[in-house]
């Protein structure tokens, strides 16, 4: 009896961080509910565009010295979902690439926005894009797509005086099984995530138990892709090694030459591992920086702070994912009531290591934020949404 009794305190001890955590998530589910949640908005002023021309921008990168910002949309993901677990029949668009040439705030819509042209790009029916990294030295552009036979990272030379896109080859390994964001460490190594271990697709039951009860299963993959380089469309296997592993893990950039942050969806955090200075295959963890939403997708601002995009209610969410591919099909079709209800809210965030975390945006006018990218220089930032109709742009 004693021994029994010991055991159960040992097991509550172990268990106890662990539930603390949970709750605290789950918490967040009634806190954040619309109907309580408190809206915040630190933009100086904001106008949502673009409205009948593009949605679902999941990913959005701001290249500061251009004054342009690149654009990852996908109306297909109303329809096939990977990570939400959506996969309906019938027409299935693929993802485009935009440019948002946001620097001359005098020019026309039709003048600021522009469709990438893909050139060589023999998978493009098949595009459904999730993060997104740029490499400005190359104007290279790696796009995360969750392609029906292998997930991928699509690699495209851009030119942006051209609105070109050339297809450059694609990136696939075992360890890329589900490829969600995509932060560079150099010419030829970066870091990509896999947010869960199982597969909605694959497994969908065990897909639920892993992000419901936030284990560590996500992993942050380490991608040596020296061989793509020099041969990208002669299919030499690159070099992947795990990296970190975490619960959810969705958005990844480095925060400085020696700090990575990964967003920790289901556990409504964001990581900070240092990497070693031996090998950047090597993360140690380093702290923890709690948020009150379930963060997506990160960026880093040019004066260092981090800036991340998610969701404060995770069940309207998924009500507002189920309904997408009715509320935006023909419109022509008869819309039901609730494709006039507002969505899933939005919450925006910075943070910096002297000030703590800062709520930039709290709101369901813009639904579903997935990413928020600043330009300091021109005090003005931009605000994607997974499922959202245009982008939101804001100014300080």
């Amino acid at each position: 009896m004693v021994l029994r009794a010991a055991l159960v305190i040992l097991a509550l001890a172990v268990l106890s961080p662990v539930l603390y955590e949970r709750a605290q998530t789950l918490y967040l589910f009634w806190k954040n509910a619309p109907e309580r949640l408190v809206p915040v908005d630190n933009f100086g002023s904001y106008e949502i565009k673009f409205v009948d021309r593009v949605r679902s921008c999941e990913d959005a990168l701001v290249l500061e010295p251009e004054g342009v910002s690149i654009l990852a949309c996908d109306p297909g993901r109303e329809r096939w979902n990977t990570v939400m677990g959506m996969f309906l029949p019938g027409p299935l668009p693929s993802a485009e690439l935009y440019i948002y040439d946001y620097k001359n705030s005098e020019a026309s819509d039709e003048e600021t926005l522009k469709r990438l042209q893909f050139v060589d790009f023999d998978v493009q029916d098949d595009f459904h894009t999730l993060g997104m990294a740029y490499d400005e030295e190359t104007s290279t552009l790696f796009a995360a797509s969750h392609r029906h036979d292998q997930p991928a990272i699509e690699v495209f030379k851009l030119d942006l005086a051209a609105y070109t896109a050339r297809h450059l080859g694609s990136i696939q390994h075992p360890l890329i099984h589900g490829p969600n964001s995509i932060a560079l460490i150099n010419g030829h190594e970066l870091y990509v995530t896999n947010n869960n271990h199982f597969l909605v697709k694959d497994n969908p039951i065990l897909n639920k138990l892993e992000t419901y009860l936030g284990l560590p299963l996500g992993t942050v993959v380490h991608v040596d892709f020296s061989s793509f380089i020099a041969d990208p469309r002669g299919g030499h296997p690159v070099q992947a090694t795990v990296a970190a592993r975490l619960a959810f893990a969705n958005g990844i950039e480095l925060l400085n030459s020696t700090t990575v942050a990964v967003a920790s969806t289901s556990r409504a955090s964001v990581y900070l591992y240092t990497i070693s200075p031996e090998s950047p295959a090597k993360l140690a963890y380093a702290t923890q920086i709690h948020v009150p939403f379930l963060v997506d997708n990160l960026s880093v601002a040019s004066d260092g702070r981090l800036m991340m995009a998610g969701h404060p209610h995770m069940p309207s969410l998924v009500k507002f994912t189920k309904s997408r591919h009715v509320c935006n099909g023909s419109p022509e079709e008869t819309k039901p009531d609730y494709c006039a209800d507002p969505g899933a809210p939005s919450w925006a965030a910075e943070w910096t290591e002297e000030g703590g975390l800062k709520n930039l945006y709290v709101g369901t006018e813009y639904p579903s934020s997935a990413t928020i990218a600043r330009d300091v220089k021109r005090g003005m930032g931009i605000l994607s949404g997974l499922y959202a109709k245009g982008i939101m742009v804001w100014r300080d």
